[in-house]
Order: C-alpha cells, then structure tokens, then sequence
C-alpha cells in the first residue's frame, strides 16, 4: 500500500516542483520567453523605457517650471520616455552635471553655456567643447524687485543697501554682479547675499533685504507671490547702465519687461536678457535626440500654454537661431529636415 501511493505521489512531485523549477531556469536563460515579455505588443506599453533626467534649478524661478513643461511634454507625446526632473542652483551647475553624466539634459543660461564651451569666465581656461544644446527655449530677463517702502527707483540705488543677489555660483548672481558692477554698486558699498529667490523674497517680505534678483523667463513666479504679498515695484537701469552691460556682453540683448508682468507694475521696465538653453553631452544618442527635438518643435503651441516664459517658442526659427554654442548633431538633423536650418 505504502509502495502504491509513494508510486503515485511521484507525478505529483514532478508536476507542482520539478515542472516549475525547469520553467524558472528557462526564462532566466531566455528572459524574452516570460510570460509578461513582449507585454507591449499586446498591451500597447513600450518594451523599454529610456529614463532621463533634466537638471533646472530653485522652485521659486522660471527654469523649474519650464523643465517641468519639457518634461510632460516629452512624456505625454512618447511612452517610452520617462523624463524626471533634477532642482539645481542653475546654470552652472547644470553644466557640471551634463558633463559628469549626473544629469542628461540641463537648461542653461546662454552666456554660461558660451563660457562653458570656450573656456572663459567661471570656466576660465577650462573649454567643454563636448557640451551642446538641442536649442533655446525662452529668454531670461533681469527683474530687480524692491518693496514700495524701501524708497528706491533705480537699481543704482542699491548702494548702501542689502541685496539677494541669487544663490552662490548660480547665472542669476554672476547676472546680477555684472550689472551692479556697471550702476557702481558692489561688495565695498553694499551688502550682496547669496539667497534663491524663494528665500530672498521671504526677507524681503520680513525687512531683512531691501531688493531682490531674478534672472528667468517672465514672470517670475517668486516674484510675482512677493508682489502679492507686499506693495513692490522693479527698480530700472538707466540707458547708460544697459548701454555698458550690453555692450560688454555680446549675449545679452536689450529687452522690456511689459506693463502688468507683475501686481501692481503700471509701466513698461527697460532691462537686458539672454536666451536659455536646453543642453545635453555631446556623446548622447543622436537618434534620441533627434526624437526629443522632433517632439519639442512639434509641441511649441502646447509649450507655450504651459508656461509663459515659452511663448517665444512660437515664433518661426526662435528655438535654433542665434544660439551661442553648437547643436547636438541630432537636433542639427532634425532642424535641417524641418526646414529651419540650411543644410
């Protein structure tokens, strides 16, 4: 009797243990033979996912939304990226980011890039000539905002004054510095700190600052809450200040920051700018890129509804002219196909 059932024990055996055990060592020597490979041709999900990762920089200005519009777009129009988003102080370390492969892709301040690639200012003597750009997505512009209680107009008048300038080795100070230095305002004559516009705002809601920087697309959102939060207006360069900062610096070009950007901003601010980039390595997958310029020029309309700052998208030839570094041999392609480049 115990000979009979062991006998018939056997099969059982084999089935529920031996069976399941051989199937096991099947697919781990022919993966594409699980029973969930190959699920997106039935279920419409991509076989593999390319994950990628922006670097932007503080919540409080225009480069994290902006990445963050990027970001969805590039999701939405293809399900086999997945794009996250990296906060940064900014251009510069951005730059680093792309070039250590801690990061795929980074908005980038056109004069930094610039410096980046040729090797001068922070970058001085150092060329990063593997860094490049798929093409400019908005423009930032220097707002200077300052409390309606604190009595001053002009940004010169800064002088004596306590500043947020932007957070440490970020463009928004290496900006702010070079426009001071041109209105006679410095380390010797006044009190320039390094906060992001998240927390300069906040002191200069509570009186700890008397005058915070921007340098993003318009409007700046950390702006635009301060001027909520307490009557400001933005203090103005004079001509001869704008005269000498742009023509020290062939990026920036002169700009205006229009009547009602902000709470309370009843006219039209004379101010500088410079278009930001979106920057990858040189060594990225041209057919990757070429896709991710593809879906981007495609989707300037959808852009420019996310943001505001990328309403220049929408003009013919913005996002691939005039722009102070090379494109990525994908974006080239893509551009020249399209019509917006010469071959």
């Amino acid at each position: 009797m115990k000979k009979s059932l062991f006998v018939l024990f056997l099969p059982a055996v084999f089935f529920f243990v031996c069976l399941p055990l051989l199937r096991m060592q099947s697919i781990l020597r022919h993966p594409d033979s699980a029973p969930d490979a190959g699920f997106a041709k039935n279920g419409g999900a991509p076989d593999e996912f390319t994950v990628l990762t922006i670097g932007t920089a503080d919540s409080g200005g225009t480069m994290y939304p902006v990445g963050d519009a990027i970001a969805k777009t590039l999701n939405g129009h293809d399900s086999s990226l997945k794009v996250n988003l990296s906060a940064s102080n900014g251009s510069y370390h951005n730059v680093m980011s792309i070039l250590d492969g801690q990061i795929d892709m980074g908005l980038v301040s056109g004069d930094m890039a610039f410096c980046a690639y040729f090797g001068s200012g922070e970058f001085e003597g150092q060329p990063n000539q593997s860094l490049c750009t798929i093409g400019a997505f908005y423009s930032s512009l220097s707002n200077w905002m300052a409390p309606d209680s604190g009595g001053l107009t002009f940004v010169h008048d800064i002088a004596g004054r306590r500043a947020a300038v932007g957070p440490q080795g970020s463009t928004t100070e290496a900006v702010a510095r070079t426009a001071l230095e041109a209105a006679g305002v410095t380390d010797s004559n006044a009190t320039l700190l390094n906060y992001g516009l998240g927390s300069g705002s906040r002191a200069v809601t509570l009186g700890e600052l008397d005058a915070v920087h921007g340098f993003a697309g318009i409007p700046i959102s950390g702006l635009t809450e301060l001027a909520q939060s307490v009557p400001c207006h933005l203090l103005t360069y004079t001509k001869e200040e704008l005269s000498e900062i742009i023509s020290s610096n062939p990026f920036y070009y002169s700009a205006v920051i229009p009547a009602g950007t902000y709470p309370g901003q009843t006219g039209d601010i004379p101010t500088f700018g410079v278009k930001c980039l979106l920057c990858v390595n040189a060594d990225m997958d041209p057919d990757l890129v070429y896709t991710i310029t593809r879906i981007l020029n495609q989707s300037t309309e959808d852009l420019a509804a996310r943001h505001d700052a990328l309403s220049s998208l929408t003009q013919k030839g913005y996002i691939c002219d005039g722009l102070p570094i090379p494109l990525h041999p994908g974006a080239e392609a893509y551009y020249q196909e399209a019509g917006l480049l010469d071959r």
